[in-house]
């Protein structure tokens, strides 16, 4: 009696806890039951199949949620996690379609001869070319420090903004150790970074935006390979990460952290948001990332450098896939892009049943263009040098061949598309690889700009070489020529004062950006525009190392001015001897908004901070606007537009005092405020 007892006392929590874990797999498209789908209870490490009726059922001993991951031939791996235990689950699964990148790489894969036979298109609209420019300040190079991957550059209340990967430079193992806390790579042990500009070439350090996560989390080893997103006035980081320890088969995620500031504070979602698809198989006795019984799909073993955005209504998450026991092909390493679509920003991600959708590519560079998008295929693969669009973001077709193509493209997000395919990468940062005998190998940033950039035709264009007068107010005539050169296709030859003269015709009033095509391997240069007689914009040309390779220089400021023909004389006046070639210059006016505010606009616009040493900002204007500033005297001493994506006036160069800020509504009525410049 006693033992009976005991067997009862024992075995009646077991009969409450046990409980059914099943369902039923059917076919999304037709809703046919599937049989033979393998299906694997994580938490569990219980493993079957699908019954001929498509059904499953797992006896479970616990009430805790569960991961089911369900693979079949032919159809997209899903991985379903905390999954309530229930007996009805209905899971559908998504046959594979076949992207246009994969008929093409399966005809690469019948020789060496078609793998680098891939036919890459030569078309002026599409090809794209790249110079590269060292940065200053925090970003000049300094083997202290590794900085590397720079996500997209934005642009935020007058200053830019990037974020990459942070560490103190160490030697990397290349798992060449049994010490798993040893530096792996150049990417292990690091947090994220972010720095501001005002210039895009000048930059300083604003310390970490996402750190490594507590032990035991999923980012606990690296946080590394940023991308920035902004939707809707929230800021999104979204970055690779890689729990401990980090061994050549560790499988690393995608994470997000999401801002209302790019300063931050950022918050972290408690899971990542893109994991590889687990449906490879190890081979038990080696711990080689090349060791496999099954490789699974392309991304089986890590995803890597994600580029999120916005498209077609939804949020495509891009990134690179690598595969478990990864093959070479005709040398190359067997790398590939995939896609995950959500409906919010946070996700849940859904990868596209068409994945693979490139057949190359080691670093993601996306954006958006003419209702589809654009990529550019830089190491890795058969389609090596290409740039690709695809009109439904999936499909990508090769459009024109990009050349001396920089590492780790971190592109400008400008405010809008342009009409060019090549106005979507026409600046931004990069990243470069040095080796030292003390630190081993590190990195820093530089900047990349794209070589001749497309013309606006929204905007005016005035090539250099058809001025109508040139002279210098200087003593420097070398090679006869008193003032510039013109050439086919420029002007050369441009020494400290020289001067051009233009006549140009703005057919309508409004506000206008002004930009510069220019070159230039010297320092302390500079280019000033005058309009009929007035000073209207002073900017540095940034030393690029070359004459021929121009660059857009972008004016700061928007130029207001009334329709009409005016005299426009540009003057290099730096210090240097030498000074710049230049192929053009145009003028595009700003849409952003009509000009002006109402009356009772203005009797709520605040100015804050006030005082203040370099910028004051409007945040609650909504229109864009003209602005003026008067000294104590009377004398304007600045003007521009202010517009609500950008509601901010640089004041750093006045001197300090007292001025008045004035704005204008729609019917010229004036709102004025004292500022105080610190």
């Amino acid at each position: 009696m006693k033992l009976l007892y005991t067997f009862v006392f024992f075995s009646f929590p077991l009969l409450l806890q046990s409980q059914t874990f099943g369902g039923v797999v059917i076919d999304q498209d037709t809703g046919n039951p599937l049989k033979d789908v393998s299906i694997r209870l994580i938490e569990d490490d219980m493993e079957q199949v699908t019954s001929d009726d498509g059904t499953f059922s797992f006896a479970i001993n616990s009430s805790e949620n569960k991961t089911l991951q369900l693979n079949k031939e032919g159809y997209v791996f899903e991985d379903l996690r905390n999954l309530a235990p229930a007996t009805n689950l209905n899971i559908s699964l998504r046959t594979k379609k076949i992207s246009s990148a994969t008929l093409r790489w399966q005809n690469y894969l019948t020789s060496c001869a078609a793998y680098n036979s891939p036919n890459i298109p030569e078309e002026p609209t599409w090809d794209v070319e790249f110079t590269e420019t060292d940065l200053t300040g925090d970003f000049a190079a300094n083997a202290t420090y590794t900085r590397r991957d720079p996500s997209a550059v934005i642009e935020h209340n007058g200053m830019y903004y990037v974020w990459y990967t942070y560490k103190l430079s160490e030697t990397s193992t290349y798992f060449g150790t049994s010490n798993v806390n040893d530096n792996v790579f150049p990417w292990d042990h690091a947090d994220i970074y972010y720095a501001s500009s005002p210039d895009g070439y000048q930059w300083t350090e604003q310390g970490a935006a996402v750190s490594r996560g507590p032990s035991g989390s999923y980012d606990d080893r690296s946080a590394f390979t940023p991308e920035i997103f902004v939707h809707q006035g929230k800021f999104y980081l979204i970055y690779q990460a890689v729990k401990h320890p980090y061994i050549e088969r560790v499988k690393n995620t995608v994470a997000m952290a999401v801002a209302d500031t790019p300063n931050g504070p950022w918050t972290k979602l408690d899971e990542p948001i893109l994991r590889p698809t687990d449906n490879g198989i190890w081979q038990d006795g080696s711990t080689s990332r090349f060791d496999v019984i099954e490789k699974g799909d392309f991304d089986s073993h890590k995803v890597h450098d994600p580029c999120l955005r916005f498209y077609k209504d939804k949020f495509y998450l891009y990134y690179k896939g690598e595969r478990m026991g990864e093959e070479k092909f005709c040398g190359e390493r067997e790398i590939r892009w995939g896609v995950a679509i959500a409906d919010q920003p946070t996700g849940p991600y859904v990868k596209s049943e068409y994945n693979p959708i490139t057949t190359t590519g080691h670093e993601v560079s996306v954006w958006n263009y003419d209702d589809g998008i654009a990529i550019i295929q830089k190491l890795d693969g058969p389609e090596v040098g290409s740039i690709q669009y695809a009109t439904d973001g999936i499909n990508f077709e090769m459009m024109g061949k990009a050349t001396h193509v920089p590492d780790a493209l971190g592109i400008f997000r400008p405010a809008s598309e342009g009409n060019s395919p090549r106005s979507g990468v026409s600046w931004g940062l990069c990243h470069v690889l040095r080796w030292d005998q003390i630190q081993g190998g590190w990195m820093f940033l530089k900047r990349f700009d794209l070589v001749n950039p497309p013309t606006d035709t929204n905007g005016l264009v005035i090539e250099a070489e058809d001025f109508l007068n040139t002279g210098t107010d200087g003593t420097l005539t070398p090679g006869g020529f008193d003032g510039v050169n013109a050439t086919a296709t420029g002007v050369n030859y441009v020494n400290t004062l020289d001067w051009m003269e233009f006549d140009v015709t703005f057919p309508e009033d409004g506000a206008y950006e002004l930009t510069y095509f220019i070159s230039t391997p010297n320092d302390n240069t500079a280019v000033q525009m005058l309009i009929d007689g007035q000073v209207i914009a002073n900017n540095t040309v940034t030393n690029n190392g070359e004459w021929e390779e121009f660059y857009p220089l972008k004016n700061p400021d928007l130029i207001v001015i009334d329709a009409g023909t005016y005299r426009i004389r540009v003057v290099a006046n730096g210090s240097n001897d030498w000074q710049w070639n230049m192929d053009k210059f145009q003028f595009v006016k700003d849409d952003s908004g009509t000009l002006g505010v109402e009356s009772e606009e203005l009797d709520a616009l605040t100015v804050f901070p006030n005082p203040a040493n370099s910028l004051i900002s409007i945040p609650n204007i909504k229109k864009s606007t003209n602005y003026s500033i008067y000294n104590i005297q009377g004398i304007a001493v600045g003007n521009g537009i202010i517009k609500p994506g950008s509601p901010s006036i640089q004041i750093s160069s006045l001197p300090k005092g007292a001025y008045i800020l004035t704005l204008k509504d729609d019917g010229n009525k004036e709102k004025s405020t004292m500022i105080i410049k610190k």
